[in-house]
């Protein structure tokens, strides 16, 4: 049996099979070699995956979410060279990787390029194709879209065949449903070996239909289960033969009668050949999570999984290869990668896998394997909801800030389940205060909801789930007691929490902190043996002198454990569907006020897009595959099947999940807090008088909830700084006292009235309002970003509160920037909607609100601070080696701190820790 030397070198990228580990970024710019111009829209990706960019007009690239450790980067640009470049990330860091490519000698257009082509190129490229994407079936349904851009080159040595490409080949690989961009660096092939060097960037390709989709996935599945990667992996865990992998050595003194052999196995077994079991086939090799694969001579590998009509035995009618290995030993990842592949040597079934049998390196197959074989159960499809808020409870106004984790009966469903959770909050007396959406990124949720100062009574419930969960009847959604605290009362008696934790602990430094200084915490998580687990967490840090405790219904851990269901359930039973996206449904109505088939027009946000859907012969309508933030303005025209203007558009509401009975709470006594003093009108007229500049009290508007302004900038102020196409450097010119800093590597500007404090959500920026109404915020967004967004050739005036605003709550305390446009402006140019048409306005997800966290190393002026919630993140990562660092400033206090620490493993075992810092007992 001949064989010849196996070599694809792709520069192998490094991945880590941590999901959680904290992740790297690459960024830099991409420059012409010679004129040092920037490269826009080139592209960037990192070798022989599926993550990729493009540079933007002014040639910078980022490519986030990285794994750390070695990988290459990848940078391919018409007209150029394409180039890799070796880098090595570290956790959570960032690298910046500049980079200039060089321009071609030649540049020929693909008309100039195919002119040259003749029949023995014709020829050639036929070799090449079996030799560079294989001659299977794969192969088979895989093509070069752009052949003419290879060259075949004489070769000085005898009997080998070369290829060559100055721009990348393009391949099409209908089978797995890949676009591989390959820029080929070296081909060569003779009768003992063939190299093939380059650096691959895969696009998965859009199935047209769901079919072709499934297919895929199969398709990809079979060629990962029985390629080498797989086999190496399954050796580390030492389930080889149980995925199919049997390995045979050859006897001793055999060697030399390999070509007397007879094509039954049964007979060669045990007299050419015998089971290769040696006393380590693993050994772990010299840097964590790499592998030494102990194989000593030809090692015949027998995959009793797979089918092949290629049979090397009559009685073995599967795909078998043998592996050869320079120095006896295969280095590789623990997800089977090799790594010293130039020591590897295929042949058989191994050795006929080419280009058209790759698969990028972060195809997630241990994923593609669970769900292979998969029940499809009521066991395994549970979800479990936990939610950790940064207060036990709050006071009327406040803002709460949560973190909801989700817990799966197999993890690899994450992606299949849910992708959105709802969230109410509903009173002892069962009445709805408010029920909102948040969208769930790969098992965890997080944002935070506004309490209205409104509310009557104390005793209020947290609930939260998914449509999927329902079916799981209602001990499968979370119910959490909340109280609510009005703004004049406080706790009867303050109890410290109860110190506990489960799988995780705590440093602290320095072990005793005054008012205003920095504390540093170091958290670490492992399992009950004491081995480092990666996790997803949630950390709040309180002021135990205005944060008492009040113990929840339920523990993390038993909140999120799974249900033992018996494995005989399957889903046929369940009615709630999973709920991947938001949707809205309606339904139109015909002069009898009775449904009615016809065509729905939804123009969305003023006209910015339209949506055309059927109604059907009920009347019934829905948009589907929606995912948005904040508040989306409808506008519904329709019409019956006959043409006609529609009587009524309705949406339907979606509706809760029904209440059950509430548990049985231990509510906290209250009493009226004796240190509350509510801000007087007195105080308000006569506060900060030394820096009113009203200068034009005409221009004041006397109905403002606010009052007087301190400060009114006019239009012809703002356009008289030079900087009136940027309004927030304009006013800070123009008002005493406004400062406007850099928040970060972020780049947000935050904006400061005077000295200001800080308000219970941590947030020391005024409120922005238009023409008397509050500005909604975007997702991230700061005071400035609002007022960025505002042309200033449309303003009349603005005016400037720098005092805090009781009538406006918690929202005023830290001023108010108030914009008046001109009379008549008109920023959009939207068609007149007409009586035909229906406005409604729907609510998307919530936007995320970024918690505050104060610094004073960064010469904030704060006259006081009384936060309650010193510190909250609501997507904190450990590490490999189970730690994370946070830090944070305490407040005005100085005193004994909670810190509570919520989460799961990247295995879905719940972390719970409740402990007391900076107290003088200890």
């Amino acid at each position: 049996m001949s064989y010849k030397s196996f070599f694809i070198w792709l520069f192998l990228s490094f991945f880590s099979a941590y999901a959680w580990s904290q992740t790297a970024k690459v960024t830099g710019t991409v420059k012409d070699a010679d004129t040092g111009e920037t490269l826009p829209f080139c592209n960037v990706f990192v070798n022989n995956t599926t993550i990729s960019t493009t540079s933007d007009l002014d040639g910078v690239f980022t490519l986030s979410d990285l794994a750390p450790g070695p990988l290459e980067v990848g940078f391919s640009f018409l007209g150029y060279v394409a180039t890799t470049k070796q880098v090595t990330l570290n956790p959570g860091g960032t690298l910046t990787l500049n980079v200039s490519l060089e321009p071609l000698e030649t540049e020929l257009s693909d008309v100039e390029i195919k002119a040259k082509r003749d029949k023995a190129w014709e020829r050639d490229l036929r070799k090449f194709e079996n030799l560079f994407l294989g001659n299977d079936a794969i192969a088979a349904k895989t093509e070069i879209s752009n052949p003419w851009v290879v060259d075949f080159p004489e070769s000085e040595e005898r009997n080998t065949f070369l290829a060559s490409s100055q721009l990348p080949i393009e391949i099409f690989n209908q089978y797995l449903g890949y676009k591989i961009t390959f820029d080929m660096k070296e081909f060569f092939d003779n009768p003992s070996n063939y190299r093939i060097v380059g650096a691959a960037r895969f696009e998965e390709l859009e199935a047209e239909t769901d079919q072709q989709e499934e297919e895929w996935d199969r398709n990809r599945m079979d060629v990962y289960s029985k390629s080498p990667q797989n086999m190496f992996r399954a050796m580390i865990s030492g389930t080889h033969e149980k995925e199919g992998f049997y390995l045979y050595g050859e006897r001793p003194s055999a060697a030399d009668s390999r070509n007397m052999r007879s094509d039954i196995f049964a007979d060669e077994l045990g007299k050419s050949v015998i089971p290769y079991k040696p006393d380590q086939l693993v050994t772990a090799a010299d840097r964590p999570g790499e592998y030494w694969i102990n194989l000593k001579g030809r090692i015949e590998i027998h995959y009793e999984k797979g089918y092949t009509t290629v049979n090397t035995y009559k009685d073995a009618p599967y795909p078998i290869s043998w592996i050869e290995v320079k120095g006896d030993r295969v280095r590789v990842r623990e997800n089977g990668m090799i790594l010293n592949s130039q020591d590897v040597v295929f042949s058989g079934d191994m050795d006929r896998r080419r280009v058209a049998s790759m698969l990028p390196l972060d195809y997630d197959a241990e994923r593609a394997i669970q769900l292979l074989n998969l029940d499809e159960t009521a066991a395994n499809y549970q979800e479990r909801v936990y939610l950790h808020t940064d207060r036990p409870y709050y006071q009327a106004g406040e803002e709460a800030f949560f973190q909801a984790f989700i817990n799966y009966g197999n993890p690899y469903l994450k992606k299949e389940l849910s992708q959105v959770l709802h969230v109410e909050l509903v009173s002892a007396d069962r009445d709805f205060v408010f029920r909102k959406k948040y969208k769930i990124f790969d098992g965890s949720a997080g944002g935070s909801f506004f309490i209205p100062d409104s509310l009557d009574g104390n005793q209020y419930f947290l609930r939260a789930y998914t449509y999927w969960n329902r079916n799981y009847g209602p001990d499968h959604l979370f119910l959490k007691p909340l109280p609510i605290l009005n703004q004049n009362q406080a706790l009867e008696a303050r109890i410290p929490p109860e110190e506990k934790s489960e799988n995780v602990t705590l440093e602290v430094s320095p072990g005793k902190a005054g008012p205003r200084e920095k504390v540093q915490l170091k958290i670490k998580t492992l399992d009950d043996t004491g081995r480092a687990l990666s996790a997803r967490l949630s950390v709040s840090v309180l002021d135990q002198s205005q944060v008492g405790s009040f113990r929840e219904a339920k523990a993390a851990s038993e909140a999120l454990a799974l249900e033992k269901i018996p494995d005989n359930i399957g889903l046929d039973r369940f009615s709630y569907p999973v709920e991947t996206n938001l949707e809205q449904a309606g339904l139109i109505l015909d002069q009898k006020g009775k449904g009615t088939s016809g065509a729905v027009t939804v123009f969305v946000n003023n006209f910015e897009g339209i949506v055309e859907l059927e109604a059907d012969r009920s009347g019934q309508f829905k948009l589907e595959g929606m995912e948005f933030f904040g508040p989306l303005r409808l506008a519904i025209q329709a019409t019956d099947s006959k043409g006609r203007t529609v009587s009524e558009v309705k949406l339907e509401e979606d509706l809760a999940a029904p209440l059950a009975a509430f548990p049985t709470v231990d509510w906290p006594k209250f009493k009226i807090d004796p240190s509350y003093q509510p801000i007087s009108q007195e105080e308000l007229k006569t506060e900060d008088l030394e820096l009113v500049e009203v200068e034009d009290k005409s221009l004041e508007s006397p109905k403002a909830i606010y009052g007087r302004a301190d400060f009114v900038v006019t239009s012809d102020k703002l356009m008289a700084t030079g900087s009136s196409v940027d309004l927030v450097n304009s006013l800070a010119g123009n008002v005493p006292g406004m400062r406007v800093t850099v928040a970060g590597a972020s780049g947000q500007q935050q904006i400061r009235l005077r000295g200001g404090a800080t308000s219970v959500s941590g947030s020391m920026e005024p409120l922005v309002m238009v023409d008397g109404a509050i500005l909604v915020t975007a997702p991230g967004a700061t005071a400035a970003d609002n007022l960025r967004n505002i042309n200033p050739n449309d303003i009349d005036r603005v005016e400037i509160v720098s005092r805090t605003v009781s009538m406006l709550g918690d929202q005023g305390r830290n001023g108010v920037i108030a914009v008046y446009l001109k009379e008549g402006v008109n920023t959009q140019s939207v068609p007149t909607l007409t009586s035909s048409v229906s406005n409604f306005v729907i609510q998307g997800f919530e936007p995320p609100r970024n918690f505050y966290q104060m610094a004073y190393d960064g010469n904030e002026e704060v006259e006081q601070d009384l936060r309650k919630t010193l510190y909250w993140n609501g997507n904190l990562v450990t590490d490999e080696s189970g730690e994370a660092v946070l830090s944070f400033f305490t407040n005005d206090s100085g005193g004994p701190m909670t810190v509570e620490i919520r989460g799961l493993s990247l295995d879905g075992k719940p972390i719970s820790g409740t402990f007391t810092i900076n107290s003088s007992q200890k």
